[in-house]
């Protein structure tokens, strides 16, 4: 047995027992990004001097780049590498329905620590307090018998690596970043009657 595989069972064997604790891990599971949309909606929105707002609305947009950028690698792996589900090939206590995409590497696990990664450089105190969110949303995922451990560390490193090629490609992107805010803001001045 691999240690892959043993650490999957001894995480996965304890789904199933405690209800209340199956909720919990269900609702990161299933609602844990909505959380990362209403921080980013918060940084977005939040009151602050017009310099400031800039840049923290270019983060926002920063950190939707990296997510993408991301998630395109995990589609580039998956397209050259298919593990199968852990369920596909072993007995498990799954809480979610069947998914016929690959195990390797977990989009969930990738745009976690891609977003909390991206979130941090815009705004250290957000990232360290959404810190706990991602390793939540991370560990359900093997807890709900969907991923085995490489899997999310898997996406941690791709989601990690897709927060790096952001940073670094970002300068490319600043023009279009300040049409993008241009449009919103534009479009949200329009919608409050302003």
């Amino acid at each position: 047995m691999s240690f892959d595989y043993h650490l999957f069972v001894q995480i996965n064997s304890l789904a199933g027992h405690v209800h209340l604790l199956d909720v919990f891990m269900l609702a990161f599971t299933r609602w844990g990004f909505l959380l990362y949309g209403l921080a980013l909606a918060a940084l977005w929105f939040q009151r602050t001097r017009p310099e400031q707002r800039g840049l923290r609305r270019k983060g926002v947009l920063k950190v939707c780049f990296s997510a993408a950028i991301a998630l395109g690698l995990n589609q580039l792996i998956g397209l050259l590498y298919f593990r199968p589900r852990p369920f596909a090939t072993h007995e498990v206590t799954l809480l979610l329905d069947r998914s016929p995409d690959p195990s390797f590497p977990s989009d969930h696990a990738t745009g976690a620590s891609s977003v909390n990664a991206s979130i941090m450089r815009v705004h250290k105190g957000w990232g360290i307090l959404l810190t706990p969110l991602s390793l939540i949303i991370i560990f359900s995922r093997v807890y709900c018998g969907t991923h085995y451990p490489l899997d999310v560390v898997g996406g941690v490193a791709t989601g990690l690596l897709g927060s790096h090629l952001a940073n670094k490609l970002w300068p490319y992107m600043d023009g279009t970043a300040d049409k993008v805010i241009a449009l919103v803001e534009g479009f949200t001045r329009r919608s409050a009657g302003v």
